[in-house]
């Protein structure tokens, strides 16, 4: 098969699973790209098209999550606001200046699960970090549900 955005797609693997690896631009950076299947026999023209159709609008999935990333910053407790504070200490930066920090913030990589059994389940899982050494922010994309940010990681 062949996607329009992808060019041509071979899944590897087989009954338990098929995966499809490359790169994509997201937010004006490339980073790797994952396709996961469940069930690769079911994976056809159809699926492909929806596929295409979901890769075309990248640039809304990437204005949705930046969008769940500002207005996350608004809860101190969050994910994205105790990264905020981290960089602020690190860059030397203003404690108001979000839009810095958001343009820092990049995609780490995408990870699209393409038909996981269950109604509330991830379909894309993205991180975020504004350095390689920083911690992640992972933003994900529910079916029926919408974007979650995973909450703060607590030491052990």
């Amino acid at each position: 098969m062949e996607s329009r955005v992808l060019g041509p797609i071979e899944l590897v693997g087989g009954l338990g699973g098929g995966v499809f690896e490359t790169t994509t631009e997201l937010g004006g950076v490339t980073v790797p790209f994952r396709l996961e299947v469940d069930f690769p026999g079911r994976f056809d023209e159809r699926h492909l098209a929806q596929l295409d159709a979901i890769l075309s609008g990248w640039d809304r999935i990437e204005l949705m999550a930046r969008q769940a990333l500002e207005s996350a910053l608004e809860d101190p407790g969050s994910a994205p606001s105790v990264l905020f504070r981290e960089w602020v200490d690190e860059s030397g930066s203003r404690d108001d200046d979000t839009r810095g920090f958001l343009a820092v913030l990049k995609p780490e990589r995408v990870t699209m699960l393409w038909d996981a059994p269950g109604a509330h389940q991830d379909r894309i899982v993205m991180p975020y970090r504004y350095s390689p050494s920083a911690d992640a922010v992972v933003l994900r994309f529910r079916e029926r549900v919408g974007v979650e940010i995973d909450p703060v990681r607590r030491a052990a």
